[in-house]
């Protein structure tokens, strides 16, 4: 299969989002470069697509109907490992999450066709959703009557302005700015409420091994390539602790993912001085 080529005006030169400065080369694929932060460490894709080659790439149906995290007719592989997170994952909810669910209210950021949500809403959660693709929006409103809303968090409209879980599945790779996503995520957690995630992260074994050649790295999606050291240091600037780190491959939350970690997160506590 042929790689897809974008047009030399469709990429743009970015800079850290904490340090704001250019990065350090480390290697490139195709046009895309994959550079360090010299200050804080980061790494991170520059030069990029622009956000409208991006937004494109979304909007395809088959970004997610080929993907393990979408909606697929087919049951394949992709599909029972995508089913075998969503139990791990609601597992580890469940069990950091106190009271009863019912009364708990759950956000998932880049929800896609909303399988996560409907199996959470199945346990009780009261949930709403994310979604950057406008079809997988559509499709979790007609076939499950999902509460998600189009877009970017920054400009939802979302039904409660607080939550006690907010999720994300691979999504902080994409988003253009990291911290300011996750200052915005903190403004909607109820006091005590956690954050749990996942990411790919490029001090993985196979991220170290392969380098340019890494299956998951695909710069022209995948803008951030983080550590845990890096996520720590992003949560921290958006006022929140990185708690625990799963990168275990057997572990329910993770199952088989070489290359992805879960993390929970919650909110650094205010003491009065």
């Amino acid at each position: 299969m042929a790689v897809r080529q974008w047009p030399q005006a469709d990429y743009e030169e970015v800079t850290c989002c904490r340090c704001g400065i250019s990065g350090q080369l480390l290697f490139t694929q195709r046009r895309f470069g994959i550079v360090q932060c010299p200050q804080c460490h980061l790494v991170f894709t520059s030069p990029r697509l622009k956000k409208e080659a991006i937004r494109n790439i979304y909007e395809a149906s088959s970004y997610f109907d080929e993907g393990v995290y979408g909606f697929s007719k087919q049951i394949n592989l992709g599909m029972l490992l995508q089913r075998a997170w969503t139990r791990g994952r609601l597992d580890l909810i469940r069990g950091l999450v106190k009271g009863d669910p019912h009364t708990k209210k759950m956000l998932e950021i880049g929800c896609a066709y909303g399988l996560f949500l409907q199996a959470a809403r199945h346990q009780g959660f009261e949930v709403a959703g994310v979604e950057y693709s406008n079809t997988a929006v559509q499709w979790s409103a007609e076939h499950l009557g999902l509460p998600v809303q189009q877009g970017e968090l920054k400009d939802a409209q979302l039904p409660s302005q607080r939550f006690d879980v907010i999720c994300f599945w691979d999504v902080l790779e994409h988003v253009d700015n990291p911290v300011a996503f996750l200052k915005l995520v903190h403004q909607y957690l109820v006091p005590g409420g956690i954050v749990v995630f996942s990411t790919p992260y490029v001090n993985s074994l196979p991220a170290r091994l392969l380098h340019s050649r890494w299956w998951t790295l695909r710069p022209e999606q995948h803008l951030w390539h983080f550590t845990p050291h890096t996520l720590g240091l992003l949560f921290a600037d958006a006022g929140m602790h990185l708690e625990q780190v799963i990168a275990d491959p057997l572990a329910p939350a993770n199952i088989g993912r070489l290359d992805s970690l879960v993390g929970v997160v919650r909110v650094v506590a205010c003491h009065a001085g």
